[in-house]
């Protein structure tokens, strides 16, 4: 059972870095490829709750359209959760933000992100993204 937690810990990592990497090039195709059909997302820019690899798929567009640099991805507090063979959880804090502006263009957001093996492949089924709110 361990040997298959750190296969699936590695694998999720790897999929983050994927979605990282992809996030630098703009290549919203690449990030798109380890969605389901079916996924639904809590977003911080509207709309709040997309439903839908293309519904997605077109908020990440729109989402891309403000950065004029490059791209940075950073992430920390990184936590991944196996629960059987086909269920994984990500849970990190990331930024993203323009290299150009450097790093206070972009805001540390939480993300938990749920995976799904559908077909022996890791699919993101749920995406959840927040700014952390001082009251």
């Amino acid at each position: 059972m361990e040997e298959i937690l750190n296969t699936t810990e590695s694998e999720i990592q790897a999929l983050a870095d994927h979605w990282a990497e992809s996030m630098r090039k703009r290549d919203v195709n690449a990030i798109m490829e380890h969605y389901s059909n079916d996924v639904v997302a809590f977003d911080v820019p509207p709309p709040h709750t997309v439903t839908g690899k293309a519904a997605v798929s077109q908020n990440l567009e729109s989402w891309l359209k403000i950065f004029d640099g490059p791209i940075d991805v950073e992430f920390k507090d990184i936590s991944i959760v196996v629960a059987g063979d086909e269920l994984a959880v990500l849970r990190q804090l990331a930024r993203v933000s323009d290299s150009g502006k450097g790093p206070d263009s972009g805001m540390w957001v939480r993300v938990t992100v749920c995976y799904q093996k559908q077909d022996g492949k890791w699919l993101v089924i749920h995406e959840h993204a927040s700014v952390p709110l001082v009251m």
